[in-house]
């Protein structure tokens, strides 16, 4: 066999195991499914503007060397907003046993980069439900942008004195289904109670900024009665996020 037969056999070769390998491995994604029956974690995180580069890191550094072990760890999605210090871990457990495991690790000292960044990002911490899901096709699944092709916006409503959770969560359904679900531009809306305080989470897509302005215009135009109705009765904090990790289960 010539030395030029060899090497365009042993190149045929590399080109037929990397096409079997592109076919094979299939990308990991963050699924947000209400059927799953998975348990939600969200740290809302506020540091300074000097920390907040810091916090990334370390949290980013502090879920691959720890918590992509635990039992029970399913996956982590961090979030960076565009307008404010905010940093947001969406996270995911099988079991409140799970986390308490998870959280009990932390608490010992023995995961000291996570324990550096909740310090700094003064970190706001709640197990949450997924509530409902609306997408304009049904039946859609909706996944967690991890290549930061979407916009994420994160509306934590706190329900003002005399609403309860459980009537801003309905309100919060009620607006999206009819005032936010054809609108253009709308990818999803995850809505998720937390298990702890009164916190209730609109966890929305949208394909870029030029489809949330309009509407945020639509809003203050008085043209989605029930989605202004679930704001004016809570304390809406609202803000744009790009994700800038993704982290899964090893």
């Amino acid at each position: 066999m010539t030395q030029i037969r060899k090497a365009l056999l042993t190149l045929l070769s590399i080109g037929l195991l990397s096409g079997c390998s592109g076919n094979s491995v299939k990308e990991k994604t963050v699924q947000l499914d209400t059927a799953a029956k998975l348990l939600t974690v969200i740290n809302i995180m506020k540091p300074s503007t000097s920390d907040k580069a810091s916090v990334l890191s370390l949290l980013k550094e502090g879920i691959n060397k720890t918590m992509v072990y635990q039992k029970g760890y399913i996956s982590s999605s961090v979030h960076s907003s565009l307008n404010n210090n905010y940093i947001i871990n969406y996270s995911q457990w099988g079991t409140m046993d799970d986390l308490a495991s998870a959280s009990k690790l932390v608490s010992s000292g023995k995961t000291p980069k996570m324990v550096e960044a909740f310090t700094k990002g003064q970190a706001d911490y709640h197990p949450f439900k997924l509530i409902g899901q609306y997408t304009p096709t049904p039946n859609t699944k909706v996944t967690i942008d991890t290549k930061g092709k979407l916009l994420t916006i994160i509306n934590i409503l706190t329900p003002k004195d005399g609403t309860s959770k459980e009537e801003l969560t309905l309100l919060l359904k009620n607006g999206v289904a009819d005032d936010v679900l054809t609108q253009p531009g709308f990818i999803s809306s995850t809505i998720l109670e937390s298990m702890n305080n009164d916190y209730v989470i609109n966890y929305s897509q949208w394909k870029d900024e030029a489809s949330l302005q309009a509407m945020v215009t639509r809003l203050q135009s008085g043209k989605a009665p029930r989605l202004a109705k679930a704001f004016s009765v809570s304390t809406p904090d609202y803000h744009p996020f790009s994700i800038t990790s993704s982290h899964y289960k090893k």
